[in-house]
């Protein structure tokens, strides 16, 4: 088969999404199908991917986009004329497209879904993100962002559906719409997380639906399980690992203050963001200069090699994330987890991870003091999730995603 995968976010930029994107394409290519993918472009990129098509912003509004959105790696596109034409060209010149697969609910991926649309090509949806907690938690003007997309996807996508409101901010609502509209103007979408699947069914959405965990690359993996594992002694502080974008939504802030809480324990801090000079601040005004290390952003694989040498995963995220690769990677590393959100739970292999008892530095600092005086309870979350940690693999995911696209493709054709 010959997939277009559009994405909302480029594919070499930091996040578990372009990491799935990433992912999900090698491990089609080595199957032999063919992947073209459509993403907003790269700033000084030197990259000539032949099977990479960039698509064009527009300058004022993806300027002002980025500064409400607080990512530098976004740039926001508008399923405008200019883009269309780009898609269709590229969707002519090659190997037909028999499937289209759009990664998101922005700009990028409403153009590939009115252009597979436009050419009569089933498409299918992931869905990454929780948009109502993106905005009200990551954006600096949510409810100006929140109006901008809604009026992007009004012209695209389902006019005609049923949605069901709650009692929540406007901002949220608009989210929800936009999010669901969405999923009813494609032919199937996929969702990581029961969770996320089931509270898009009760907000109206009633086209076909599957649950398919995101993936880790199966090489990736295979390379990273065989660094050589340096858990702590007993008599040593616990080593602690957190990963991923330094940003008010994963709470980076909870786990260095968790943390300044308990003196036998020490944290490895993997990632970049907008809240790089606060963490420095926050760990030298503390005193934690000793016990809190910053890396620095690390490729997938090396974050991988860092988790595999550490003791626990300290996931601080809490009503943003519907599932946190973060969570697959540490399983897949044979890595226990203390993680705050009972809905990510079912992404943490049952007995291999504590839940505490709320969001709070106190009660995160209360399950690593109990994991820093219990070894043993340690080494039991270990073997427990060391039972478990093929089930990420990307290979299981991708077999899957085909039987969907499969489905599809036939139904067109027969």
């Amino acid at each position: 088969m010959h997939v277009a995968l559009f994405t909302d976010l480029h594919p070499a930029t930091f996040g578990g999404a372009q990491i799935s994107v990433v992912t999900q394409r090698r491990a089609l290519e080595q199957l032999g199908h063919k992947v073209t993918v459509f993403t907003p472009p790269l700033a000084n990129s030197t990259d000539a991917d032949p099977s990479l098509v960039e698509l064009k912003p527009v300058p004022v509004i993806a300027r002002l986009a980025r500064l409400l959105g607080r990512y530098d790696d976004y740039v926001f596109i508008w399923p405008s004329k200019a883009n269309r034409a780009l898609i269709d060209k590229a969707f002519l010149a090659g190997e037909p497209i028999d499937i289209v697969h759009t990664q998101g609910d922005l700009g990028v991926a409403i153009a590939g879904t009115e252009a597979a649309r436009r050419h009569g090509i089933p498409v299918v949806q992931t869905k990454h993100t929780r948009y109502d907690a993106y905005f009200e938690q990551a954006a600096t003007a949510p409810l100006l962002l929140a109006k901008v997309v809604s009026k992007m996807q009004k012209p695209y996508l389902a006019e005609e559906f049923s949605f069901v409101p709650t009692e929540e901010s406007t901002i949220a609502r608009l989210a929800w719409r936009f999010m669901v509209a969405h999923a009813q103007a494609v032919d199937h979408t996929i969702v990581p997380t029961n969770h996320f699947a089931h509270t898009l069914a009760e907000r109206g959405v009633n086209r076909p639906m599957s649950i398919i965990s995101n993936g880790i690359d199966d090489e990736v993996i295979d390379r990273a399980i065989t660094a050589e594992i340096v858990r702590s002694p007993d008599n040593e502080p616990l080593r602690l690992i957190w990963c991923g974008r330094l940003s008010s939504e994963k709470r980076i802030l909870a786990a260095i203050e968790a943390v300044s809480r308990v003196e036998n324990c020490t944290l490895d801090i993997c990632g970049a963001g907008v809240l790089e000079a606060s963490v420095k601040t926050a760990i030298e005004s503390g005193g934690l200069a000793t016990r809190i290390r910053m890396r620095g952003r690390l490729d997938h694989e090396e974050c991988l090699k860092a988790m595999r040498s550490s003791d626990a995963l300290l996931f601080t995220s809490y009503g943003f994330d519907t599932q946190g690769l973060v969570l697959l990677e540490a399983a897949a590393m044979s890595l226990p987890t203390i993680y705050c959100d009972p809905a990510l739970g079912e992404t943490v292999p049952k007995g291999s991870g504590i839940l505490t008892a709320d969001p709070s530095p106190a009660a995160l600092a209360a399950a690593i003091e109990k994991v820093a005086k219990n070894r043993d309870e340690l080494r039991r979350m270990t073997g427990i999730v060391t039972a478990h940690r093929d089930i990420p693999r990307q290979s299981r995911q991708t077999e899957k995603i085909i039987e969907i696209y499969g489905s599809l493709v036939d139904r067109v054709t027969v």
